[in-house]
């Protein structure tokens, strides 16, 4: 794809460097917050959110944060020939591991809002008149599953004019842990065909403990068997987690990159608010292994 496409969604999503909500995104964000009870939750709450309280602590601290790593990660595949190849087909099957509220799904169908107005006006939008997206929604939270279905639909509730009609979704939800649900996650593969893209975000922490990083591992060959090899799988973590990011990316054979981010902060306290920092990003393309090995972390 020219890098004029890409000129165009990196100047919308990230103007100046600095990466920013778009206005239907804000709005939907907006909504939902002001929606859930304010009160003073642990840090734990506020990361994995289990309560109402919970989940408005994390949109105000964490969703955009994650948001724009998503973002920052899938901007370059994303205007690539080879997702345009997939776009064509004109279904779109995403799969969002620790979704929380469906944060890797709407950061992507929104940069693909970008992308679809860029092709729309350049006469290159896919040969089929409407983009299906399933989005698979996978936390162990209820709250989570449920606050996400509601974002979504509020996203495309209010830029309907914007996408008009061009995007027809389905929102498929697994509440059962990532790796215990691959049969599930095959089962779904099987009826609707391979995953384009995989986003795992910050799930390696709360499954490291004991055998729960092999597990993790072991879980994410069984993706790659389930996914498209023109497809993506990202999985996010936190720059305090370097060692077990480095266990991670070795046992599956992808190194992981150290990525830097200046965000706008929501909600904003004065127009200028900017926040930078630090996170770590594996972003692979699935390989076709044949028989998928098992394997034990070191």
């Amino acid at each position: 794809m020219s890098n004029r496409l890409s000129d165009f969604v990196q100047n919308e999503l990230c103007p100046n460097g600095e990466w920013k909500l778009s206005d239907y995104m804000k709005s939907a964000l907006e909504r939902q917050i002001y929606r859930l009870p304010e009160a003073a939750v642990s840090e734990t709450e506020t990361r994995y959110p289990t309560t109402l309280a919970g989940m408005r602590a994390f949109l105000d601290v964490f969703f955009t944060r994650h948001y724009f790593q998503v973002q920052d990660s899938l901007l370059d595949y994303m205007v690539s020939d080879e997702f345009m190849d997939s776009l064509a087909i004109g279904k779109l099957r995403i799969l969002d591991v620790g979704c929380g509220p469906a944060v890797a799904s709407l950061a992507i169908t929104d940069m693909l809002g970008y992308i679809l107005e860029y092709l729309r006006y350049t006469g290159g939008l896919p040969k089929s008149r409407f983009l299906n997206i399933t989005y698979v929604l996978n936390d162990t939270s209820g709250i989570c599953l449920g606050t996400g279905q509601r974002m979504l639909t509020d996203y495309f509730r209010i830029c309907r004019a914007y996408h008009k009609g061009t995007i027809r979704l389905r929102t498929i939800c697994i509440q059962e842990p990532f790796p215990s649900n691959v049969k599930q996650l095959r089962r779904i593969r099987n009826n609707l065909d391979s995953y384009n893209i995989a986003v795992f975000s910050y799930v390696v922490v709360p499954l490291s403990e004991e055998e729960g990083l092999n597990d993790f591992v072991n879980g994410l060959w069984d993706i790659e068997e389930l996914s498209s090899t023109d497809g993506r799988i990202l999985i996010l973590q936190d720059k305090f987690q370097a060692a077990l990011v480095r266990r991670m990316s070795g046992a599956i054979g992808v190194s992981a990159h150290k990525a830097k981010l200046t965000q706008a902060i929501y909600p904003q306290r004065n127009a200028n608010e900017s926040y930078t920092y630090s996170y770590y990003r594996c972003l692979y393309a699935p390989r076709n292994r044949g028989v998928v090995k098992k394997s034990s972390v070191a």
